[in-house]
């Protein structure tokens, strides 16, 4: 073979193992135990009901490392009201676009990042559940969170 050969080829093969990411990557979650320090991520889903309603989702690295939380597109996170009969009420990503690229978040050892957004009810009346949804690969997060709104 040639270099000319030879070369595009390495090329090629080090960008599929650069794409495919770290395959020793171990993922331990435990989204709804907030202070359990055996796992990697935990998080917190927090719901404020007043003029408006906030959703706040904290995503705490446990480790003493940096974790890298990595998304198969632009949506990092989403959150969802469902209303008493478990129909959905509102979708915090179906206003949005997202892109398709591939992308990464780090949290720094014993860091939280924060994914939070906002609803206006109106005039919208009831008790609700709220869903916190993290859209990792390797960090996958789901919180249900019940409230009323007077």
């Amino acid at each position: 073979m040639t270099n000319r050969i030879i070369i595009p080829l390495l090329c090629a093969a080090s960008v599929v193992a650069f794409a495919r990411g770290t395959t020793g990557h171990k993922s331990t979650l435990a989204a709804s135990t907030p202070n359990n320090k055996t796992a990697e991520v935990s998080s917190l889903f927090t719901v404020n009901a007043a003029h408006n309603v906030e959703f706040k989702l904290d995503v705490r690295n446990n480790t003493k490392k940096m974790v890298e939380l990595r998304f198969p597109s632009g949506r990092t996170h989403d959150f969802i009201v469902q209303d008493e009969r478990g129909v959905e009420v509102w979708r915090w990503s179906k206003s949005h676009l997202f892109t398709q690229g591939i992308q990464n978040k780090l949290v720094k050892a014993k860091d939280v990042t924060v994914f939070s957004e906002e609803w206006n009810p109106g005039n919208t009346r009831g008790k609700f559940t709220a869903i916190a949804v993290l859209a990792s690969d390797n960090h996958p997060i789901e919180e249900r969170v019940q409230f009323e709104l007077k």
